[in-house]
C-alpha cells in the first residue's frame, strides 16, 4: 500500500497548490459553473458510452482502482520464491512445487509451479504462458484506452462549451444579466474540460499501462524462472538470470536472498539425516588377543541431496 499513501500525498499536495491558485485570482466562486461542469462531464461520459461497451468501461473503472490500489508483485519477492522452489525440486522433486504454489498468492506464478508438478515440457509451458501474457497485455489495452479515449473526449466539449456560452453571450447583449450568466459557462467550461483531461483522465491511463508493464516484466521472469527448473538449472546460474531483471541495487539484495534459502534447506537437509532412525546391529564377537585389530569401516558415502544443491 506504500504506492498508494505516496500517490495521495502527491495528489494532495498538487491539489493543494491548484486550488491556492484559484485562490490567488480573489473570486474562488468564479470558477464554479454547474452548466459547464454539466457540459463537460455529460458530453464526456455519453461520447465514451458510444464509443465503448459498458461492461468494458466499467471494467476500465475497476482496473484504474486496482492501479492505485494495489501496486502489483515485487519482483524481489516472486525472485525469492523462484530460488526457493529451485533448490526445493532438487530437494523433494518437481512433485513438491504444486505445494509451494499453493503457498504463493501470485497467480501466474502458482499456474507455472503446477505446469511443472504436471511435467508440462519446455515448450508447453513457455507457449502458454506467453499467450496469457499477450491476452493480458492487451485487455489491459482495452482498458487504457477508454481514458485516453476520454482525455480526448473532456477538452472538445470544454469548447463546445464555451460555444455554449458565447451564442447565450450574442442572444443576450442587451441584457446585462444575461451577459454575466453566459461568460462564465464561456470561460470556465475549457478550463474544465483541460484540467478533467489532463488532471484526471491521461494520468489514469498512463497509471494502467505502467502497472501493466511492470506485471509483464514479473510474468516473464517467472517464465524464465519455471524454465530453468524444469531444465534443473544451478540455482546459482538461476540467481544470475534473475537478477537481470532487476535494478543493480536489488540485485546485492537478491544475492542475500538465495544465501538464506540455500543455509534454510542444508539446514532441512541435516535435520532430515538427523532424523532418520538407525537399525540395531549385533554386536560383533570379541576378537582373539593374537589377531590383529580388524581394520576401520569404511565411511558411508555422504548423501547426495547436498550435492544437489550446488549442481
Amino acid at each position: 500500500m506504500r504506492m498508494l499513501r505516496e500517490n495521495i500525498v502527491g495528489v494532495a499536495v498538487c491539489s493543494a497548490m491548484v486550488l491556492a491558485g484559484f485562490l490567488a485570482s480573489g473570486n474562488v466562486m468564479a470558477f464554479l459553473n454547474l452548466p459547464a461542469l454539466l457540459v463537460v462531464l455529460g458530453g464526456t461520459v455519453g461520447a465514451t458510452l458510444l464509443s465503448y461497451p459498458f461492461p468494458q468501461v466499467r471494467a476500465a473503472v475497476q482496473v484504474a482502482k486496482g492501479a492505485y490500489r494495489n501496486p502489483g508483485s515485487d519482483p524481489d519477492e516472486v525472485i525469492f520464491a523462484l530460488l526457493d522452489m529451485s533448490i526445493r525440486s532438487k530437494v523433494d522433486g518437481l512433485q513438491s512445487l504444486e505445494r509451494a504454489g499453493e503457498e504463493t498468492t501470485v497467480a501466474f506464478l502458482r499456474d507455472a509451479m503446477q505446469m511443472l508438478a504436471d511435467n508440462y515440457s519446455v515448450e508447453d509451458i513457455r507457449d502458454i504462458l506467453s499467450t496469457e501474457i499477450l491476452h493480458f497485455r492487451q485487455r489491459r489495452q482495452h482498458n487504457e484506452r477508454v481514458f485516453r479515449s476520454m482525455a480526448v473526449y473532456a477538452p472538445a466539449f470544454g469548447l463546445a462549451g464555451s460555444v455554449i456560452g458565447l451564442v447565450g453571450l450574442l442572444f443576450g447583449l442587451g441584457d446585462t444579466g444575461d451577459i454575466l450568466r453566459y461568460i462564465p459557462i464561456a470561460l470556465v467550461s475549457t478550463l474544465y474540460g483541460i484540467l478533467a483531461a489532463y488532471f484526471v483522465f491521461s494520468p489514469m491511463a498512463e497509471c494502467i499501462r505502467d502497472k501493466t508493464e511492470r506485471e509483464v516484466l514479473t510474468h516473464k521472469l517467472i517464465i524464465e524462472g519455471a524454465v530453468a527448473i524444469k531444465h534443473e538449472t544451478n540455482p546459482h546460474i538461476l540467481e544470475k538470470k534473475l537478477s537481470a531483471f532487476l535494478t543493480p541495487a536489488a540485485r546485492r539484495e537478491t544475492r542475500q536472498t538465495f544465501a538464506e534459502v540455500r543455509q534454510k534447506y542444508l539446514r532441512m537437509v541435516r535435520s532430515r539425516a538427523g532424523e532418520v532412525p538407525i537399525m540395531d546391529v549385533p554386536a560383533p564377537a570379541p576378537a582373539p588377543a593374537a589377531s590383529t585389530a580388524a581394520a576401520p569401516a569404511p565411511a558411508p558415502a555422504p548423501g547426495r541431496t547436498r550435492d544437489k544443491l550446488t549442481q
